[in-house]
């Protein structure tokens, strides 16, 4: 049996999804999933290595493709080659049809439902899949994995309470509030085009780190895992997509040591409260009261656990041997 990941154009973009799709590649070539090919830095050239990567597969292949990552038009030569070979597995990132970025709920189901098993990221998303009709195997991946050197050493947590927020600034438009919520400190990373910051008085804002440099130097006690437009709820559809999805900025506060703090209508709500690494709150207006403080140290603690194995690999690595064993 041929065991084949479908390549994905390995590059910092900057952003979370970048970093989530080449750690998987690299994960999933540790497990024996070669490349289909070796992308090409010229797009058109790697669009013809993807057709006739497409045409090469044979029966005897077990295939693993990152979803979503290739074109409409690539999907669909892909999807009618993969009926004739052995199995195909889907590793979903995101849903584009409950995300907005496009696309029917139908049609995403038809599309996955091609695939013989499907790797998710959690109950609430494996439940709304069965629900929509996808009638293959699936296994709950749990967490991302976050690929780094936990050796390294990391920015030391000084409990004063300050609360990091990495990742996309420009759709998180709840930050243009937290000057609402009193004795709150807040540390800010990422891509910010649109958002004036300059009026936030109790937010520091550090600019764009890459995802490899940004665990090292994330600074504060916790994590913020928020989004949408209010700061009294994950509204609109990014707060629609939280209820169902593993924001990848979980795995990186996990890997900088940070327990996190999230909303308790989040699908990572559960993980987080039962593996006790950080706090689950209805409105960060909640925070003005909480004490942030209280058992710090075993959350902390829990967190450094998680760390270890999201660095090598642990949670994707488990989810293909509950495929293929």
């Amino acid at each position: 049996m041929s065991r084949y990941q479908y390549s994905v154009y390995k590059r910092e973009t900057g952003s979370a999804g970048g970093k989530a799709k080449n750690d998987a590649y690299d994960i999933l070539l540790k497990e024996g999933f070669r490349p289909t090919y070796t992308p090409q830095n010229n797009r058109q050239i790697r669009i013809m290595q993807q057709i006739f990567s497409i045409s090469r597969l044979r029966a005897d292949t077990e295939l693993i493709i990152q979803y979503p990552a290739i074109s409409r038009e690539l999907m669909n030569i892909l999807l009618k080659k993969i009926k004739h070979i052995s199995s195909a597995t889907a590793l979903i990132h995101d849903l584009p049809s409950i995300q907005g970025m496009g696309g029917t709920f139908e049609n995403e189901i038809t599309t996955l439902n091609y695939f013989d098993n499907l790797i998710v990221h959690n109950r609430v998303m494996s439940k709304y899949l069965m629900k929509m009709g996808y009638k293959g195997k699936i296994v709950e991946l749990g967490l991302f994995d976050y690929l780094h050197d936990s050796t390294k050493p990391i920015t030391e947590c000084n409990k004063s309470g300050v609360i990091s927020i990495a990742g996309n600034l420009d759709k998180s438009r709840y930050v243009c509030e937290l000057g609402k919520l009193r004795d709150c400190y807040f540390n800010l990373y990422g891509i910010n085009k649109t958002l004036d910051l300059s009026n936030i008085y109790n937010a520091k804002y550090f600019g764009v780190l890459n995802s490899d440099e940004i665990v090292y130097k994330l600074e504060g006690d916790y994590g913020l895992v928020w989004d949408g437009e209010s700061i009294d709820e994950c509204s609109g559809i990014y707060g629609k997509y939280l209820q169902y999805n593993n924001p990848h900025k979980l795995s990186l506060y996990i890997a900088a040591g940070k327990p996190v703090i999230t909303w308790k209508k989040a699908a990572i709500a559960q993980f987080v409260e039962r593996e006790n690494i950080g706090i689950t709150v209805d409105s960060l207006r909640e925070l003005e009261k909480i004490d942030l403080m209280k058992d710090y140290d075993a959350k902390r603690s829990n967190v450094l656990k998680i760390k270890n194995r999201i660095a090598n690999g642990y949670y994707l690595s488990q989810a293909i041997e509950s495929i293929y064993r």
